[in-house]
């Protein structure tokens, strides 16, 4: 999934150089691709300097094996040299932990689907579906919380003109009408959750899923000093640190999940 990351300020847009000197600095490899878009090389993440929209933004797109601490540390220190808050899209400014969360959690979502699909082809998906389903009704009470395959994501099944109105369910199906039942995505770091009870409970299945990137060898000759530095730093924090996570977000009660 793609996401677009935001640094409002008003000062004068910060320049396609500047920026370049920034990432230099941070020991981050890159290369431009035309006059006003620095793409990373270690990560999906391409920065937009326009002098003509007067705005500095980041796209990015998650994918199980991203660093990251890595990659947030990065967008922040950005935010701070341009002295801008960092702006999600679709949700506004967003903290250095908070903006972390969001993408872990879909991080997670992406790594669920892919141990899914490792299930179906060990023949064992009718039993890891079974306990999955069980915990994540167990999450939220009082919630028809499921997995759908076909959005490969944690769903809450609402029905339309009660728990949702026919303009929102626009949204997420074709042309819905009242009384229809519909999947419609929930918060609060399910995802994140799920993939924890999932490692524990079947790590055979996951192992090769848990991966961190490791920092490459410095292909940007223009700043092969910098970039091993930074290398160093970015191999010690981009430990995934969802044994943290792990703390403010117990997955249940029920003693499977643990």
């Amino acid at each position: 999934m793609a996401f677009t990351i935001t640094f409002p300020t008003t000062e004068p847009p910060t320049p396609v150089a500047t920026l370049a000197d920034w990432l230099t600095e941070q020991g981050e490899p890159f290369v431009a691709e035309g006059d006003e878009v620095l793409a990373l090389r270690a990560m999906p993440v391409r920065f937009v300097a326009s002098q003509k929209d007067a705005s500095l933004k980041a796209q990015l797109e998650v994918v199980p094996d991203l660093p990251l601490t890595r990659l947030v540390d990065t967008l922040f220190e950005v935010s701070i040299r341009a002295g801008a808050d960092v702006n999600l899209a679709g949700y506004g400014a967003v903290t250095r932990p908070g903006l972390w969360l969001r993408l872990a959690d879909e991080q997670d979502r992406l790594r669920i689907a892919r141990a899914l699909g490792r299930a179906r082809e060990h023949g064992n998906a009718d039993g890891v579906h079974k306990r999955l389903w069980a915990l994540i009704a167990a999450m939220r009470r009082n919630h028809d919380d499921r997995w759908d395959a076909a959005q490969e994501r944690i769903v809450e099944r609402v029905e339309v003109g009660e728990a949702v109105s026919v303009e929102d369910a626009a949204w997420h199906v074709d042309d819905p009408k009242p009384g229809d039942t519909i999947g419609v995505p929930v918060s609060g770091f399910l995802h994140s959750r799920v993939w924890r009870w999932l490692s524990a409970a079947y790590p055979g299945l996951v192992s090769s899923l848990w991966r961190v990137l490791a920092p490459g060898p410095p292909r940007h000759g223009s700043c092969s000093a910098a970039v091993r530095a930074g290398s160093r730093r970015a191999g010690a924090a981009s430990a995934d640190p969802r044994a943290a996570l792990a703390q403010v977000l117990p997955v249940t009660e029920a003693g499977e999940a643990r």
